[in-house]
């Protein structure tokens, strides 16, 4: 009987394998960045700041875009030493609020094309996050998370899509977070523009088969980062608990390799072992027959670990819930 079982494992094995080693589309590697324009925006500090670097580092022509004149001047003083050839790479930098109107950011990028050359690689690193409970947060809060992390990545990602197919090359990369695959107490709105941000690079991917152009999302666990210091300043106890299960990761970490894993056409970059877990569980790309035999294999397994996480990060809540409560029953006495 358990020869018979097992007779009928490797058969199934064998038959998905062959399915999806006939049927999974070729993903196209593009092996360097020699003179290529690589754009990113949020790029004068953190993940977008050492992205810009790591383009450089591979010949890319690379312009920045953010919103503090005098971090873009230092950063682009400090990319141009990086460079594999400084005589040939073209490194800028231009002031814009990419959370403006979609003309003024098409306007923007249209400009940085006209200098250089079109956009091969858009990188969407503009981003911030405002913590705290939902019915606590300003509305103005909300609304900027939603702007910035959302509509910052879309419209940029709107502007170059029509170049990139007609060319048929280019990679986007989209910085999301590791809160876009599961909602995180503390990170209601955060999380809410990350996870329309998911949902935006799902579709556009599928939107993609057929082309050499190739979108990356990014998750990022907490970065060492002058957002994360930012983050902090309004990041509940129980948030702080929670996210520093996934370690603290630095910049340079994250931003070489987004640009490493976009551009051997990797659909998913994660940094930590939550992050590979959470991507496993919830998301929807079929990127290799190895990816989707660990799916299929080990989901149940997979499961009961994510609901082991998810009860301890609901303890953590219910404790904090229950300190508080203390607090104000002996205030009241």
């Amino acid at each position: 009987m358990i020869i018979y079982f097992a007779i009928i494992i490797i058969t199934v094995v064998v038959l998905l394998a062959y399915i999806l080693n006939t049927s999974l589309e070729k993903k196209t590697v593009y092996k360097n960045l020699h003179q290529k324009h690589v754009v990113i925006t949020g790029g004068s500090s953190g993940i977008g700041k050492a992205a810009a670097i790591e383009a450089a580092k591979l010949g890319a022509h690379v312009s920045i875009i953010g919103r503090n004149v005098d971090n873009l001047k230092s950063t682009v003083s400090e990319i141009i030493t990086q460079c594999l050839d400084k005589n040939a790479q073209k490194i800028q930098y231009v002031s814009l609020d990419v959370t403006s109107d979609y003309d003024t950011i098409a306007k923007c990028l249209s400009t940085l094309e006209n200098d250089i050359a079109p956009i091969f690689m858009l990188v969407n690193c503009a981003g911030m996050c405002i913590c705290g409970k939902f019915e606590e947060m300003k509305v103005e809060d909300i609304k900027q998370m939603i702007d910035l992390n959302y509509f910052g990545t879309a419209y940029s990602t709107k502007y170059v899509l029509p170049g990139m197919k007609k060319r048929n090359e280019g990679v986007i990369v989209f910085v999301a977070s590791e809160a876009a695959f599961i909602g995180i107490y503390g990170y209601s709105a955060y999380s809410a523009a990350k996870w329309a941000l998911r949902g935006l690079a799902e579709a556009i991917q599928m939107e993609l088969v057929g082309t050499a152009v190739r979108l990356t999302v990014s998750f990022p666990p907490d970065t060492d980062t002058p957002g994360l210091k930012n983050e902090e300043l309004t990041k509940p106890k129980e948030t702080k608990l929670i996210s520093g299960t996934g370690g603290l990761h630095s910049p340079q970490e994250i931003g070489k390799k987004l640009i490493h894993d976009a551009m051997v056409g990797k659909v998913y970059s994660v940094y930590s072992m939550s992050g590979r877990l959470l991507s496993i569980l919830f998301g929807a790309s079929v990127e290799s027959t190895t990816q989707v035999l660990i799916q299929v294999f080990s989901m149940g397994l997979l499961r009961a670990v994510m609901v082991n996480f998810i009860m301890t990060f609901n303890k953590i809540v219910k404790d904090g819930f229950t300190e508080k409560h203390k607090k104000e029953e002996n205030k009241n006495k």
